[in-house]
């Protein structure tokens, strides 16, 4: 009888050992997995760790401003054997390769449509997509080609950190994603501490000009909207809807912002073309003279990509510059490009 149980027993415990062992694969299977908001998932190689050969040789497509962007900052440009339309035009990317043009294919664009069949013909580990309803067949496309894709809708602070992460972790950049997310929130909680005393009634109202000129400002739900809050801002355009919109001069006369900003990309975007406009005349920025624009002439630092937290300290310092007397911005710039990008701002021609 002694001997049944004990038996019983070791069969029990044989049984324990193995759904131990399974629940352990699978939990290992989950946490190998990165999740995008649209419940896609990317496979991640175990040997791709920040310091592993794999990582160098990942091939990586991106499709717009954001993604390349993103990746950049993590180290990428090697990576990187595909990009947006327009990305070799900017002065980051070819600093940081000055092979850039020979070797990276420019694949389309968000608004014009990516060209599968260059995309496929680059071979590509991973392609980092824009979530479109447009983008649904050729996510297939790519997908029925042994593709991983992954969509990125970085349109908030919260969302554009998640998919530092994510594609961090694609990349086999995990602790330079999470050095990258903690430089970021660290800025975020410098801000606040300097702005902290500054009451709701003092704030100033903040109006940005945009992509097609004095008369176009980026919607509420722009990641723009809250670089300009997350700065100490008010937005007198917050409560717009959709992307990028028209507005009449009567409507920013108006509003009468206390400032108005450009940024590097805004048509006759200067502050002395926008204090030369006759038509504004009357509106409190351009009586005060407070009217700016976004520096870098490297990369813009409004979009939803990594140096935008360069964007938010500069303007909440432009917003309260007595707030930020003994803040040296230059060498957090300066900091910021070494740390991630392996040079300076100076060293990659950047200029304030």
């Amino acid at each position: 009888m002694k001997k049944n149980i004990r038996s019983i027993i070791l069969v029990v415990l044989i049984l324990i050992i193995s759904l131990s062992l399974v629940a352990c694969n699978k939990s290992s299977s989950v946490n190998n997995n990165i999740n995008s908001k649209d419940n896609q998932s990317i496979k991640i190689d175990e040997k791709n760790t920040d310091d592993s050969s794999s990582v160098k040789e990942l091939r990586i497509v991106t499709t717009y401003k954001p993604a390349t962007n993103i990746v950049l900052a993590l180290g990428g440009v090697k990576n990187l054997v595909g990009a947006n339309d327009s990305a070799l035009k900017d002065k980051l990317i070819n600093s940081l390769d000055s092979t850039a043009k020979d070797r990276i294919l420019e694949i389309g664009s968000k608004k014009h449509g990516i060209n599968i069949e260059e995309v496929v013909s680059l071979k590509p580990d991973l392609v980092i997509m824009f979530p479109t309803k447009d983008t649904d067949e050729t996510v297939k496309k790519l997908e029925n080609q042994g593709i991983k894709v992954v969509s990125i809708y970085p349109e908030n602070i919260e969302l554009l950190q998640n998919e530092i992460l994510n594609i961090a972790n694609a990349m086999g950049k995990k602790e330079t994603g999470e050095k990258l997310v903690k430089y970021f929130n660290d800025k975020l909680e410098f801000i606040d501490s300097k702005i902290k005393n500054i009451s709701e009634e003092d704030r100033k109202t903040i109006y940005l000009a945009g992509a097609r000129g004095i008369l176009s400002t980026s919607a509420g739900t722009f990641y723009q909207h809250e670089l300009m809050e997350r700065a100490g801002g008010i937005d007198v355009a917050g409560k717009l809807k959709g992307g990028w919109n028209e507005v009449s001069i009567e409507q920013l006369l108006k509003w009468n912002p206390d400032v108005i900003t450009s940024i590097m990309y805004t048509p006759k975007g200067t502050p002395k073309e926008i204090l030369s406009n006759g038509k504004l005349s009357k509106i409190s920025a351009i009586i005060n003279k407070e009217v700016y624009q976004m520096p870098s002439n490297i990369e813009p630092w409004d979009m939803p990509e990594p140096s935008s937290i360069l964007g938010m300290l500069w303007l909440s310092k432009t917003l309260y510059p007595n707030e930020f007397t003994d803040y040296d911005f230059s060498q957090d710039v300066d900091s910021f490009y070494k740390e991630f990008y392996g040079k300076s701002f100076k060293e990659l021609g950047g200029k304030l």
